[in-house]
């Protein structure tokens, strides 16, 4: 026991020395006041970052505020605690513009509401209080992207900010409010990975020897490679192997690895870094779709938005990884986050889900509406490929990231930006050769092809597209675009669930939950077979609030949603969609909140991945059906009884029951009779 305790004391000194080489702590009191109150004592409210101006302007219809607002926060620091280390800001995201100030001195500016950026303010700082102002502002401008889009873009510090305080040499987080640390791997296959480790290092001038040491570890927590070299300059690279790895193989086995890097100073570790990763290879053929690790995967999901109910585009964990867990259980293979990066934590939902993801630049246009989505402007290009950068470097080790789209439906009705969006293109392959650049259209192919490795169209047959379907609009396109792969990446129309019908139309202020079914039905029909088209999208996972829009059962909602805004529903879209995409059994009467009828005889149709389906009507065994190759059962011409009806299908040990009442004659004649007293007050 003698000769072992001054180990376990060194052990346990090097974890304490770990563990306090770098401080984060999360700034979350701040007090708010508008900016146009410049008094000697504005009044301020105290609130809690992340933070919005907008929480509630959903519910305000067709208006919510752009304006700007400051923040201020009080960081009290002692003589202590200044020597020998240093201090950084970072914020994870201040839509759309920030003005960062210490004791009224200026720290920085950054434009971009959805990557983070880091300041060094240690020689702002005294000991005692210091006042951090933060002059937040999503007006609108010029020079900010996004100029347009079908979204809300909400105000205010809506991600977290930290404190980070380090030794005098630290591992920088200054790259582009980045970790520091990126994983390029050079070669991976089911025997080898050969990885470097590339760590950005803030060394001061002193002659100490310093060194970097790089471990990568497994989920069971063993240590699978490690090095070290000697830390200089402004970065150090590891070069490391991994023999019988485990790669990332989307939802069959999306396995992480985790990266530690540590910087050491007379064998003292002085600033420790953790990043999560994985292992695997993509491309993708212009004819056979996407391929994961050599074998081809159907890649099919969901748009989303980084937005939950009553959330206001805040950073929530809570509805991030709630959102990720229902999308996981429809059967997603991909994910398109849109129209902006979407933060760390939300794509680590997907890493560890196995989920491939779009990750898209916050360069979105204004699709059918009356607003450009590029002007050319020195600043505005300027600020987004600092974006793109961010965006680039902030996720590089994500895994389940296989695509960086530069834009969403830009047009050529103000400026043209295929010159651009060609300099983006080439700024994302000089910082990411591996990954793919994809972008999203509606219209004019033939000027946006060979900009990007692919591209994605956003089509809405049977919604707003008339015509033969989506799937000969794809086969003249996918020929048109030659060696050039496309997807479908937005496909969709609106659904209500308190609005329900039969009739095939589509107006501004009806949206039958029964005719959105339908349109994802004939679209599904259309594209499950198609294994060229990359991806298939839907738009998308939930309703989502649009200040632009007054239409279905909501002013300023979005409701092509298969789930709704509070997340309590899903629609009968994400069930047929379940049906074909989920290992889960799935068993589920579509057209269920249609609960009030008028006709005696009706369809009913079940969606399922069961083979064969036994439908009973009031108790009574009407007929039995076979599944078709879209999951579904239909059953033709089924009587209903006036009065209260139960449907009950069941396919094995799996049952689903719902209701219905269908309207007497009386009933009729007496709403008819109303009606016309109504129309005579009128």
């Amino acid at each position: 026991m003698r000769k072992t305790l001054p180990v376990i004391v060194v052990f346990l000194l090097l974890v304490v020395q770990v563990v306090r080489a770098r401080e984060t702590r999360q700034l979350k009191a701040w007090k708010f006041y508008p900016a146009y109150d410049v008094s000697r004592n504005p009044q301020m409210t105290d609130v809690v970052v992340p933070h919005t101006w907008n929480l509630t302007d959903v519910f305000q219809g067709m208006k919510y505020e752009r304006g700007t607002y400051v923040y201020e926060h009080v960081l009290t620091v002692n003589e202590r605690q200044m020597k020998g280390q240093r201090f950084f800001l970072k914020f994870d995201g201040v839509n759309s513009f920030a003005e960062v100030a210490v004791n009224q001195q200026s720290v920085g500016r950054h434009a971009g509401g959805y990557t983070a950026f880091c300041y060094e303010i240690t020689d702002k700082l005294h000991a005692g209080d210091n006042k951090i102002t933060v002059v937040a502002s999503n007006a609108y401008r010029t020079d900010v992207a996004p100029l347009a889009g079908d979204f809300n873009m909400y105000g205010g510090i809506t991600r977290p900010v930290w404190l980070l305080v380090t030794d005098e040499d630290c591992i920088s987080p200054l790259d582009y409010g980045s970790s520091g640390v990126y994983v390029h791997q050079d070669k991976v296959s089911p025997e080898q990975v050969a990885l470097r480790v590339e760590t950005m290092l803030s060394l001061s001038a002193d002659n100490e020897d310093k060194t970097l040491c790089v471990s990568i570890i497994d989920k069971e927590g063993n240590t699978v490679s490690e090095q070290c070299v000697k830390a200089k300059g402004q970065s150090s690279t590891v070069e490391m192997q991994i023999s019988n790895p485990q790669l990332w193989n989307g939802r069959k086995s999306p396995y992480i690895y985790k990266v530690r890097a540590e910087l050491l100073k007379a064998d003292r570790v002085v600033d420790c870094v953790e990043e999560q990763t994985g292992f695997r290879t993509f491309a993708l053929d212009a004819d056979k779709g996407f391929f994961l690790n050599g074998e081809h995967l159907d890649l099919h999901g969901v748009c989303r938005h980084e937005e939950g109910y009553l959330t206001g585009g805040l950073y929530n964990e809570e509805s991030m990884s709630r959102d990720a867990g229902i999308i996981s259980e429809l059967g997603c293979t991909g994910v398109r986050f849109v129209h902006y990066p979407h933060s760390r934590f939300d794509v680590q939902q997907y890493d560890e889900r196995g989920i491939v993801v779009w990750q898209e630049l916050n360069l979105a246009g204004p699709g059918g509406y009356n607003s450009p989505g590029y002007i050319k402007n020195p600043q505005l290009e300027k600020h987004v490929v600092q974006n793109l950068i961010e965006m680039v470097k902030q996720h590089y080790n994500a895994p389940s990231i296989c695509f960086w789209s530069l834009c969403n439906e830009l047009s050529f009705k103000y400026d043209e930006p295929a010159t651009f969006l060609k300099k983006l293109h080439d700024e994302a392959k000089r910082l990411d050769p591996q990954r793919l650049t994809t972008l999203a259209i509606c219209y004019d192919q033939d000027r946006f092809q060979g900009i990007t490795d692919c591209i994605g169209w956003n089509k809405y047959f049977g919604y707003y597209e008339q015509g033969d379907g989506v799937g000969r609009f794809m086969d003249e396109a996918h020929r048109q675009a030659g060696r050039q792969p496309i997807g479908l990446c937005e496909y969709g129309a609106a659904g209500s669930t308190l609005q329900h019908g039969f009739d095939p139309i589509v107006t501004n202020k009806i949206h039958y939950e029964e005719n959105q079914a339908r349109v994802h039905e004939e679209n599904w029909r259309d594209m499950h077979q198609r294994h060229y088209a990359w991806c298939k999208f839907i738009w998308q996972y939930a309703d989502n609030p649009s200040s632009i829009r007054d239409e279905g059962d909501m002013c300023g909602m979005n409701d092509k949603g298969i789930v709704t805004y509070d997340r309590k529903t899903r629609k009968d879209s994400y069930y047929f969609y379940k049906a074909n995409w989920s290992a889960e059994p799935v068993l589920y009467i579509a057209a269920r909140r249609f609960t009030r009828r008028t006709e005696p005889v009706t369809d009913v149709k079940v969606y399922t991945n069961q083979r064969q389906v036994v439908l009973y009507v009031n108790g009574r065994r009407v007929a039995k059906g076979k599944k078709d190759d879209i999951g579904r059962v239909v059953f033709r011409n089924v009587h209903l009884r006036e009065g209260e009806n139960v449907i009950l299908v069941q396919s094995g040990q799996l049952s689903d029951e719902c209701r219905c009442t269908l309207t007497t004659e009386k009933e009729k004649k007496q709403n008819h009779q109303l009606e016309r007293l109504d129309g005579a007050v009128n």
